[in-house]
């Protein structure tokens, strides 16, 4: 499961967000607070200081101005006044001023009386030392909550979505042959045990939809078996009558070919409507894909005998697959009547190697046969410009493929014409 998209973490950085920004917000605010008093402190002792110092200076006018480790005070008159007074502090104006003197940052307080002006500085440093300290337990503090909120929301998503995991691993082990268990029983919970009771209608639903089409396969096998048997029979009955004409000797023969297809057509269509699975059938016999390959380009030179394309076998290997007889003669025999369709004269080549086969033909091409607005031969009803076909061929050929294991795919050919390539397993 992709880690990003996963409830458990999504509830656990839900979490986390917000409790880094309710904590974040609640830090601001301390902070704010505690500068906002520090300052109003800051500001009452120098109010304080003010008055007791003009108190002083009206009553003794020598008066020395107050100078301990935190706070200085001047004495500023146009004649006389504490010397000496920095420049700083002769410019400052009536009211609060903040100011550095010596490299030290001190918080100031003017106040004029008649032509004079008392100044009491406030040494901050230490104020802002421990700003500093109080800023930084906070961003330590918002970082701690919000991992213990993410780990704590990753360990109650666990427990709440525990329930939704159990059917998922539920449903993902029922198997699609068997009747599937009710699953809305097991699960106490209301929401769970709604999507469970979901579950339920819809694997029922399934599953009959299977019983339908597994009988529906079986029926289908029955009942075409039996008159195929019967042409079949015929057919062999009269090619065995020594009183009919050469040309009816032909005909039944074709019929003959017709029923065998449609045999083959009908088995390789069952096999491929049955669920066993993508690869194939362990208890296949070996099938030999250079007989089959003989047996069909007889069948289709006799079929295409009046067009002018020469069909050609190369027998490079003789590959023996454990795959239905059918499903590779319905699969060959598509890829073959394909390029005998399309080719209007020249040649179409049919090559067996030790893990593939190729199917050249001196066709139109693929550009050219599916036209200018593209397509995908593979897909059901995408068929060539020039096909009376219903489109149907070559997608039945690559699902009976992926169902073998097998690789096919078209390409134009160098020259003109178009190669598919079937590769008999790995990729």
């Amino acid at each position: 499961m992709n880690a990003r998209r996963s409830l458990r973490n999504r509830v656990a950085i839900t979490l986390a967000a917000f409790a880094a920004l309710v904590s974040l917000s609640l830090a601001t605010l301390m902070y704010l607070a505690s500068h906002d008093l520090e300052r109003r402190l800051v500001d009452e002792t120098l109010t304080a200081e003010l008055d007791d110092y003009i108190a002083r200076r009206a009553r003794n006018p020598q008066s020395l101005p107050e100078r301990t480790a935190t706070i200085r005070a001047f004495f500023v008159a146009p004649s006389g006044g504490t010397m000496p007074v920095p420049p700083a502090v002769a410019a400052l104006p009536p009211g609060r001023h903040e100011l550095v003197l010596d490299g030290t940052p001190y918080r100031a307080a003017v106040r004029r009386v008649d032509d004079q002006r008392f100044v009491v500085l406030f040494d901050v440093s230490a104020l802002q030392r421990r700003e500093r300290l109080f800023l930084v337990l906070l961003s330590v503090s918002v970082a701690l909550i919000t991992v213990v909120a993410a780990v704590s929301g990753r360990w109650l998503a666990s427990g709440v979505i525990a329930p939704v995991t159990r059917l998922v691993r539920r449903v993902a082990g029922l198997q699609p042959g068997e009747a599937p268990p009710p699953l809305a029983g097991e699960f106490p919970w209301h929401e769970v045990q709604q999507l469970a009771a979901d579950f339920d209608g819809y694997l029922a639903r399934l599953h009959a939809f299977g019983e339908r089409e597994r009988l529906f396969t079986g029926d289908v096998s029955h009942e075409l078996r039996t008159p195929l048997a019967v042409i079949a029979g015929a057919a062999e009955l009269l090619a065995a009558d020594p009183t009919l004409s050469e040309r009816s000797q032909a005909r039944v023969a074709r019929i003959g070919r017709a029923v065998a297809e449609m045999g083959e057509m009908t088995a390789a269509l069952l096999a491929l409507a049955r669920e066993q699975g993508a690869g194939p059938r362990a208890e296949a016999p070996p099938c030999d894909v250079a007989a089959v390959a003989e047996e069909l380009v007889e069948r289709y030179r006799a079929l295409f005998r009046a067009k002018p394309v020469a069909l050609r076998l190369e027998v490079r290997a003789r590959p023996q697959l454990a795959a239905d007889r059918a499903v590779l003669s319905m699969v060959l025999g598509n890829l073959l009547r394909n390029a005998l369709g399309f080719t209007q004269e020249g040649e179409v080549a049919l090559r067996i190697e030790p893990d593939a086969l190729e199917v050249h033909d001196t066709g139109p091409g693929i550009a050219r046969a599916i036209g200018r607005h593209g397509g995908d031969l593979f897909r059901p009803y995408v068929r060539g410009r020039d096909s009376d076909g219903a489109g149907l061929g070559l997608s039945l050929v690559q699902r009976l493929c992926a169902r073998q294991g097998w690789r096919i795919w078209l390409a134009d050919r160098p020259g003109g014409g178009t190669i598919a390539r079937l590769l008999f397993g790995g990729p």
